[in-house]
């Protein structure tokens, strides 16, 4: 059925109402009365058996109360026709009254998507306006029939529960829960057919007047039946002020206390004597009183809860259930003043803005709980884990020194780093890990007290931002980082700057092909002459650059001068490849394969003599991502390597996947295979994958010629480092080629 039924119902049942107006009192008038009434009933019945309706409860009960409504409409028409009228009360007011008590539980039962439409303050707010009403509805209906008590107290019960479903029905629209046609039909349903009531009981109502009444119950009974028929529709989540709506049940409650007091007033000035008003006056009181205090209670609850979820929400942080960052501090300060062993760590995310940009935030928040969890689980029990806010983690534990720090870092680091399923997928989220002790330099405890929790934190920071610089990606706080951490965050507002005047330079290292012994690419590696702080590696200002956008002009920079020196150095006919460095933030950059074309295009260099270079952490920290971009880069003719490989956490399936064909093992694992059986074996196993897996391996950090010798022997493809060659300067490439070439390493 759809909703054309309901306007057909609305506009029909107008038509009739209208034609009812135009009707003489009387039998015809009656019968009209009746069917209309009695239709309505019936539109109730199909919207439930038809299943228009979802929540039939209320619409059961709905039918239930305009079917006794009808029952009491239709014995009153026929003593109307056969008697002198109907008396009241009458065996109709049974049918009126059963009504009223059902339309208030079809109220009361009515649900929407949020909930129940009358919420339990809505009956205590509709109650205290009905009492403050009582009395002065007493005055009029006790004018209206002097010397009948009985219809006396039968007029004020239906004056007051017309007051009650008014308040009911108003509470509703002004909290906006009224969101679809239906319930608008309805509410003003209710609205129509109180309002006719009540008006019917406080004056004096006959011919014209009496005729305006009942059309305009009949409009109530076409709003009902036309809201039966209509199709649910999905309601909107209900919006509105609460400001507002607070000032409107105020109004209300205002009014409702006023009232009586007026009424009381007007009595007197009339010269009606309290006997005959004062029991009202006093029930009238006696049950605002009463619902107030309810009312009250209430209120203090609602406070009593709204004060434990702000006291809850400053100790503990919404998403991950840790300590915040207001009571991770309380609890330092208190660790401060009695324990000198005491120590912050630091877990500073790396690219978990990139995880939250593309599985979304709802997945990000599981993620960082996963990660709260496993810090848990990684600590002592006397240890305090919070969030600070963001990506950054933080662990209060002791005793800790200089070297029990350095190894709690590494079990907090492989906790936090560990992959994480997400998706049917494993994403790896790398971290960098900042300590600062109690004594914070480590030469000595400290006194109690001299140190603040302030102090511990920014110290902290200070030590992440060495620590991002270093494999691994963690330092312990010593007094030289403040300075450094000061400078690198001046160096990071200069460096635009530094583009644009020329003060960056490319220096560039050899990598040697040990078959050939001849040099087969270099590396790019960029250098900053700055003009007070003298020449700057990547280190002193690349950590903060990769935090912004300007690391993407950064690699616009260095691709333009790389290729350009590339072009220039097989010009002169040298027959080597030129590798540049990618971080994270190119890897999810769409528009990187478009500027690799056009400087491959510009300087015409064959996309074979290039090599792009990036972490493994980087390409795992958005596969999805990092593997479109590579794809593309890869479908340009480009090599890709994987740079510093055996740092990284990411499984060898997700190697497999990646469209690489280069790796680039790390110094940290290289430097030490002469002296270090493991590291040895790590080193051996490697080049034995990579042949496997056919990939070009170059073993960087070879510093002797035994690492030279032990790595040619297993069948390495190419070494770097400083026993082949330091980074020169672009002027001086060619003569150290050539050099490395005419005396092979």
């Amino acid at each position: 059925m759809s909703t054309s039924w309901s306007t057909r119902v609305l506009l029909g049942g107008l038509v009739v109402v209208g034609a009812y107006g135009l009707i003489p009192a009387g039998p015809v008038a009656g019968a009209v009365y009746s069917v209309v009434a009695a239709s309505s009933v019936v539109a109730v019945v199909v919207g439930v058996r038809t299943g228009i309706k979802r929540d039939t409860l209320p619409w059961k009960i709905l039918g239930a109360a305009l079917l006794a409504w009808t029952a009491g409409d239709v014995y009153t028409g026929v003593l109307d026709t056969t008697a002198a009228g109907t008396p009241f009360p009458s065996w109709a007011d049974a049918g009126y009254v059963l009504g009223y008590v059902l339309i208030v539980a079809a109220l009361l039962s009515a649900r929407d998507s949020v909930g129940r439409l009358i919420a339990p303050v809505d009956v205590l707010d509709a109650a205290m306006t009905t009492a403050g009403v009582g009395l002065t509805s007493w005055v009029f209906v006790s004018a209206q029939f002097p010397d009948t008590p009985a219809s006396v107290w039968l007029g004020l019960f239906y004056t007051e529960i017309d007051v009650f479903v008014l308040v009911l029905v108003l509470s509703v629209f002004l909290r906006r829960r009224a969101g679809t046609v239906t319930l608008v039909l309805v509410g003003v349903g209710l609205a129509v057919m109180v309002v006719a009531d009540y008006g019917s009981y406080v004056w004096k109502i006959e011919g014209t007047a009496e005729t305006v009444l009942n059309m305009m119950w009949l409009t109530s009974y076409v709003l009902f039946g036309a809201a039966a028929v209509r199709p649910e529709r999905p309601r909107p989540a209900p919006t509105f002020s609460r400001r507002g709506t607070g000032l409107s049940r105020l109004a209300l409650i205002t009014l409702a206390v006023a009232l009586t007091p007026t009424a009381m007033t007007l009595q007197l000035s009339r010269g009606v004597p309290a006997s005959e008003w004062g029991s009202v006056a006093v029930v009238a009181t006696a049950v605002m009183v009463v619902v107030g205090s309810v009312r009250v209670w209430m209120f203090l609850q609602v406070l009593g809860r709204q004060a434990e979820a702000l006291r809850e929400s400053a100790t503990t942080d919404r998403v991950t259930g840790l300590a915040t960052r207001n009571e991770l501090e309380r609890r330092l300060s208190r660790r401060l003043a009695t324990d000198p062993w005491v120590g912050l760590v630091l877990v500073d995310l790396h690219g978990f803005a990139d995880v939250n940009a593309t599985f979304g935030y709802t997945d990000g928040d599981r993620l960082l709980r996963t990660i709260g969890e496993r810090l848990l689980d990684a600590v002592p029990p006397t240890s305090v884990v919070g969030r600070l806010g963001g990506d950054e983690f933080a662990v209060v534990a002791g005793p800790l020194d200089d070297r029990s720090a350095t190894e709690f870092a590494a079990v907090v680091r492989a906790a936090v780093t560990a992959p994480i399923e997400m998706r049917d997928m494993q994403v790896t989220v790398d971290c960098s890990i900042g300590v600062a002790l109690r004594a914070c330099d480590g030469s000595d405890t400290g006194t109690a007290g001299v140190t603040t929790a302030e102090n511990m934190i920014q110290r902290a920071h200070a030590a992440v931002g060495e620590a991002q610089r270093r494999h691994p990606r963690v330092a312990v706080y010593d007094r030289t980082m403040e300075t450094d951490q000061a400078n690198r965050l001046r160096r990071l507002g200069e460096l635009e700057v530094a583009m644009r005047s020329g003060e960056l330079d490319l220096f560039y290292q050899p990598r040697l092909d040990l078959r050939s012994g001849r040099v087969s690419g270099l590396e790019a590696l960029l250098r900053w002459r700055h003009p007070v702080d003298g020449l700057l590696g990547p280190a002193d200002f690349l950590a903060g650059a990769e935090a912004t956008s300007i690391i993407g002009a950064l690699t616009s920079y260095v691709l333009d001068r790389a290729l350009g020196d590339c072009a220039r150095w097989r010009a002169a006919g040298l027959d080597v490849d030129v590798a540049v460095n990618l971080s994270v933030r190119n890897l999810v950059d769409s528009t990187l394969p478009d500027q690799v074309s056009e400087a491959l295009s510009r300087y015409d260099v064959p996309p074979s003599a290039v090599v792009l270079e990036v972490t493994e952490t980087s390409a795992m920290t958005d596969p999805t991502r990092a593997v479109i971009t590579m794809n593309a880069l890869r479908a340009l003719g480009v090599t890709l390597s994987i740079d510093d490989f055996g740092t990284g956490y990411s499984s060898l399936a997700y190697l497999s996947r990646l469209p690489v064909q280069q790796l680039k093992l790390d110094r940290s694992l290289v430097a030490s295979i002469v002296d270090d059986e493991v590291d040895r074996a790590i080193v051996a196993s490697t080049v034995d994958l990579a042949r496997r897996m056919r990939l070009h391996l170059v073993a960087e950090g070879v510093e002797d010629a035994a690492t030279l010798e032990m790595l040619r022997h297993w069948g390495c493809d190419a070494v770097q480092g400083f026993f082949v060659s330091r980074p020169v300067p672009v002027g001086e490439v060619t003569a150290v080629v050539r050099a490395l070439d005419a005396a092979p390493v």
